[in-house]
């Protein structure tokens, strides 16, 4: 049986789980529903405008956080120790949190690799290595460039080739005290390979020097997330401060730069959920995640979709503190018209400027003490036993720390507050994580009514991006036709199908489309390339070129980009141009582990079996189980009478893919068994 697909709206989150849970029977079907929620408890509160500040109008421009320094040094001063201001840093062995005394590696058993972080003086470094016994037949070494994270819960390391950031393979995890894979890393180890794109790198530091014609890299670094982030760019201001225009902030706004404390609650939350409500986002037409300013309204920007499933209320992810915190009766209550208290917004508890280690309980007690002043409430009714083992201390009994779903060896605060009994176990179990995969909707976090077509990318984005179920896929198509149903044309529609088609593998359709519409007016890259995937997966290497070609057209920084386009010319047997395209990708970085086995094997073509075999070696140094570089320099060998080193590369070979035929006959050739 099939259900149809519907939405259901509701102004809170207890109102999407009530309908959800009358519907029991959609754990079993394929679609799944959407939900929506409101950004606050109430939803005909008045937003307010806030198009006057300089942030918003765009007037002003950002100038980094040492042009805040003259007038606010004491705030400068207190939140370079914060956890925000040392969300970004230079690598240093006196800027971690981390020990690199450790001697212990970390084995990934699926990879059969081992990483070690050590240093060097105050430089770091991260080793990947395997071993054959007591042999090492594998050794790669990186210089970690960037720490990221303030070491709260966790120290994660970049390094830089040219510009270009990637993550790298191993993480600190501050509270256990342990090294260990990546979040993710466990289920797919991207090695040196997974990029920093512009999402990941505005949440985790101030404003950057992204390349838009890139993936990942970047003119410029910022060290931390500063003032601006908050407080909008700064420029106007300086400029009235220096002119001696001075607004009387007492009884006044200055829009110059933004207050978060006086911009409506609405306008708070979007600041602190732009990062911490993480979850598949989608971008309106024509904005990424460097377009948010502080005052702007955050579903002018971006959305964010998250599943809702049976265990929604215990299961949640570390960055989703907004939506846990609208679960409150405290938040919900605050926020209503009659309420006789200031809204619960972030900033009621949390002071940014400064390090949360240098508050103590009793800053919070009284926090939560501010609202509850009734005598009714205000006396803690629990036992006196249980109050002494908590501490007195509201968080504990209310806000109880809780493992994550998303990322290992972590422990968060949950921002549902509510009462819980002290000591009642908090961790995530495994059942508790598969439960959650049971999802049966998806929730819009941010905008209350977003579209046919973003509901679709939505469910495509969290495809992509934290599972393989295919029915987020199924659930995006369905939204798809609603949206062609509502008069929304195939062109307009047309890349959000082809994502679609693209991770179905169904390129025929993709190709129908291709012929249907004016691609000319697409001007979205990642479009141009799976229209090239498809064509090049189906034979037909010519057609895929000149989606390749576009695609790098818009993106000519793009590497794997430039990669695929490189692929089709070889197929089309236009090697010369292939090779050109290689040089091209690996003069931008010399680092990018696929190109130098396609290069090589252009290079044989043609005729250079030198830099065929120095590209095959190559490839395996960076990644020792590269099969396609692995095979190729076999034959390299076995073709130029060197028939004990081929064995040498076939037994890796075999090694990797035991039951695979055309190995176990390579070397039967080899070594004289075979024809």
């Amino acid at each position: 049986m099939t259900h149809k697909p519907t939405i259901a709206r509701g102004s809170g989150w207890k109102a999407i789980f009530g309908s959800s849970r009358a519907h029991p029977a959609l754990y079993l079907c394929s679609i799944m529903l959407l939900s929506v929620t409101g950004c606050t408890g109430n939803g005909d509160q008045d937003a307010g405008n806030t198009s006057q500040y300089a942030s918003v109008s765009g007037e002003a421009t950002y100038v980094g956080i040492d042009a805040c320094k003259t007038c606010h040094a004491p705030v400068y001063d207190t939140y370079k120790d914060a956890e925000m201001g040392r969300s970004f840093r230079k690598a240093a062995l006196s800027t971690s949190d981390a020990d690199f005394e450790i001697a212990d590696a970390v084995f990934d058993s699926t990879a059969d690799l081992y990483y070690q972080a050590f240093h060097r003086s105050d430089e770091l470094f991260l080793r990947e290595f395997r071993l054959n016994g007591r042999d090492t037949t594998h050794n790669r070494v990186e210089k970690i460039d960037f720490i990221v994270g303030s070491g709260q819960h966790t120290n994660s390391h970049i390094y830089e080739e040219n510009g270009f950031l990637y993550q790298m393979p191993l993480t600190w995890y501050s509270q256990d005290g342990k090294w260990d894979l990546p979040p993710k890393y466990r289920q797919v180890n991207y090695r040196f390979s997974r990029p920093i794109p512009l999402a990941c790198m505005t949440c985790h530091n101030a404003v950057s020097g992204f390349r838009p014609e890139s993936e990942n890299r970047y003119d410029h670094v910022p060290l931390g997330i500063d003032c601006e982030k908050c407080h909008g760019p700064g420029s106007k201001h300086i400029e009235n401060i220096e002119a001696g225009i001075i607004v009387d902030v007492e009884s006044g706004i200055d829009y110059s730069i933004v207050n978060p404390a006086k911009l409506p609650v609405d306008r708070q939350f979007d600041i602190c959920q732009g990062c911490h409500m993480q979850g598949a986002s989608v971008y309106k037409e024509g904005k990424n995640a460097a377009d948010f300013r502080p005052g702007m309204a955050l579903e002018d920007v971006q959305n964010v979709f998250w599943p809702r499933s049976a265990d929604s209320v215990e299961t949640f992810i570390m960055a989703s503190h907004p939506d846990r915190l609208r679960m409150s009766e405290c938040f919900r209550s605050s926020n209503e018209s009659d309420s006789a208290v200031e809204p619960l917004t972030c900033i009621t508890c949390h002071n940014p400027h400064v390090s949360i280690a240098t508050l103590g309980d009793d800053y919070y007690n009284e926090t939560c003490q501010s609202c509850h002043t009734d005598p009714a409430i205000a006396e803690c009714t629990e036992s006196p036993e249980v109050r002494m083992a908590a501490g007195n201390n509201c968080v504990q009994c209310h806000m109880p720390v809780s493992g994550s779903s998303d990322i290992p060896h972590v422990r968060i605060t949950d921002h549902f507050i509510r009462p819980l009994r002290v000591g009642e176990d908090r961790a995530v179990t495994a059942g508790q994580v598969e439960e959650g995969r049971r999802t049966y909707s998806l929730a819009s976090l941010i905008d209350d009514n977003p579209t046919d077509a973003e509901i679709a990318d939505g469910f495509l984005t969290y495809y992509e991006e934290k599972t393989n179920q295919p029915g987020f896929i199924d659930s995006a198509k369905v939204y798809l036709r609603k949206a062609e149903s509502a008069g929304h044309s195939r062109q307009s529609l047309a890349r959000i199908w082809i994502r679609a088609w693209f991770w179905e593998q169904d390129y025929s359709s993709i190709k129908g489309m291709a012929n249907q519409v004016t691609l000319g007016g697409i001007e979205d890259p990642w479009t141009h390339y799976r229209i090239g995937e498809a064509y090049l997966s189906t034979g037909l290497p010519d057609e895929s070129v000149t989606h390749f070609s576009r695609a790098v057209e818009l993106a000519p920084e793009h590497l794997r980009f430039l990669n695929k386009l490189a692929v089709g010319q070889s197929e089309s047997g236009d090697h010369a141009a292939a090779l050109g395209t290689y040089d091209r990708l690996l003069t931008l970085n010399p680092k990018f582990e696929g190109a130098y086995n396609n290069r090589g094997f252009a290079r044989l073509v043609l005729g250079d079996v030198a830099g065929a075999e120095s590209d095959f070696k190559q490839s395996l140094a960076l990644y020792p189980d590269g099969e396609n570089s692995l095979a190729n320099l076999a034959s390299l060998y076995y073709n130029t009478n060197r028939p004990d080193s081929a064995l040498i590369m076939v037994d890796r070979l075999i090694r990797i893919d035991p039951s695979n035929s055309d190995y176990v006959e390579f070397r039967m050739i080899i070594s004289g068994g075979g024809q």
